[in-house]
């Protein structure tokens, strides 16, 4: 499978699927303005996070079902650290002007400039879209203690077709993304054990090539 480029490919890696579910879900408009302003609330104040994840990228034409899991760190200005355990070693990190993509397997670095006016999901992560500007609520469901709202679009986005987003329906805070890609993949990101992260400094968002790596840039 060919890779795709850097910080697309870290957003490939930002989804968990369950099998057992449809990725999305039929949802009814009322409650949709309470519980969009609760997800809005807890956006704003969502960042600095740690949390473990779990991804996974469901290729429909190619019938495959790509897993990946591991820690991730999120700060505000577009910093990122996703330390993989799922497959082991591999490195994903933003420091708010270039991002960076270990693949040790390979013995690779993809290494790529920050557009500030980049993808939406990475945007969406690192807390630099503005919700009420750019998204609208068309519809949530309950289930248990979740509120699954599907989102529209309000700007035209190259990444992503459709999104959702699923949060502990009193407090907001947000739990799963699921989208769809131009291909028709189905791509979703699941947080759990969600907590402050303790003693960020600038080193925690820092990377540096490991010797006898190969280094790709993208302009």
């Amino acid at each position: 499978m060919t890779r795709p480029a850097v910080p697309a490919l870290i957003l490939a890696a930002l989804a968990v699927l369950c099998p057992s579910e449809p990725l999305f879900r039929a949802q009814n408009p009322e409650g949709c303005a309470e519980a969009f302003a609760r997800l809005r609330t807890a956006y704003r104040h969502a960042l600095p996070m740690e949390a473990e994840f779990r991804h996974v990228l469901r290729a429909r034409a190619l019938n495959q079902t790509e897993v990946e899991e591991g820690t991730v760190i999120l700060a505000p200005g577009g910093k990122m650290r996703w330390a993989y355990t799922r497959p082991e070693g591999k490195l994903a990190v933003a420091d708010g002007k270039e991002s960076y993509l270990y693949l040790p397997g390979s013995r690779e670095v993809f290494i790529q400039p920050i557009n500030q006016e980049g993808p939406l999901l990475f945007r969406l992560l690192s807390g630099q879209v503005n919700l009420e500007e750019e998204m609208a609520c068309e519809g949530v469901s309950f289930h248990g203690e979740e509120a699954v709202l599907s989102l529209k679009l309000l700007k035209s986005s190259a990444d992503v077709r459709r999104v959702e987003v699923t949060t502990e329906a009193a407090t907001g805070q947000v739990r799963r993304i699921s989208y769809l890609d131009p291909l028709g993949n189905e791509v979703s990101l699941t947080l759990s054990h969600i907590r402050t992260p303790a003693g960020l400094t600038p080193d925690s968002f820092a990377f540096k090539v490991p010797p006898g790596v190969k280094v790709i840039r993208a302009e």
